[in-house]
């Protein structure tokens, strides 16, 4: 357990020295004006807290900051600490792992945006919840994609549909719905090729995965 803590401090160690280094100078030198809050902005978004989460912490943050009058950027740290903590709330229960009957969840993405990693987490959680699990190999459009997510399958130890690569991932989604219901599984994860928005092609694939997964199961994909 230590050496787990150890190395997620590691993981962070770029992160605190780097962007929130960065925003400890800005907040250690200057009067809290306008220019202060864009920096912080930019700043806060660049370290991917998100656009949205960050002009939410920003509004609290100057809600704080004229209630209080404070005046001096040094002042801002402690409320920005404030107000980052209160976004680190308790989730809300997963309710697809709650519910008897399968759930289907489909993983879409740009190119490397980690969805086959993202799906292996997923898989050693719903798994640790000690609901059952079936992957879907439905990116068959890169070649390695079906054997990387089988090397993962692997390792957390759990079964994986699948088929050549080429094949239509409608078929495999549809495949993996009827496997998963006669396994009485809870949860399937269904893995799909990288696609940015404007490829229409891909997009209408997607699309069609999609209406394969609706008729195939009840409310899904979910």
């Amino acid at each position: 357990m230590l050496g787990k803590f150890k190395a997620i401090r590691e993981a962070l160690t770029r992160t605190r020295q780097t962007t929130f280094g960065r925003i400890a100078t800005l907040l250690g030198q200057t009067d809290i004006n306008e220019e202060l809050w864009d920096d912080l902005e930019a700043m806060l978004i660049q370290a991917d807290v998100g656009v949205d989460t960050t002009l939410t912490i920003l509004e609290r943050a100057r809600a704080q900051v004229k209630a209080r009058g404070l005046t001096h950027a040094d002042q801002l740290r402690e409320v920005l600490k404030t107000e980052l903590r209160v976004m680190l709330v308790t989730p809300e229960p997963i309710d697809w792992l709650e519910a008897d009957s399968l759930r289907v969840i489909l993983i879409v993405g740009t190119n490397g945006s980690g969805k086959t990693t993202s799906i292996a987490k997923l898989a050693a959680f719903v798994k640790g919840q000690n609901r059952s699990v079936l992957l879907a190999a439905a990116d068959t459009f890169r070649a390695a994609a079906g054997d990387q997510l089988e090397i993962w399958a692997d390792r957390v130890g759990v079964p994986v549909i699948g088929g050549q690569p080429g094949a239509d991932p409608g078929s495999i989604v549809f495949d993996a719905i009827q496997a998963a219901t006669s396994r009485k599984t809870h949860v399937l994860l269904v893995d799909t090729a990288g696609r940015l928005h404007t490829k229409y092609n891909l997009m209408q694939e997607l699309k069609k995965v999609r209406n394969v997964a609706v008729k195939a199961c009840a409310g899904a994909p979910h």
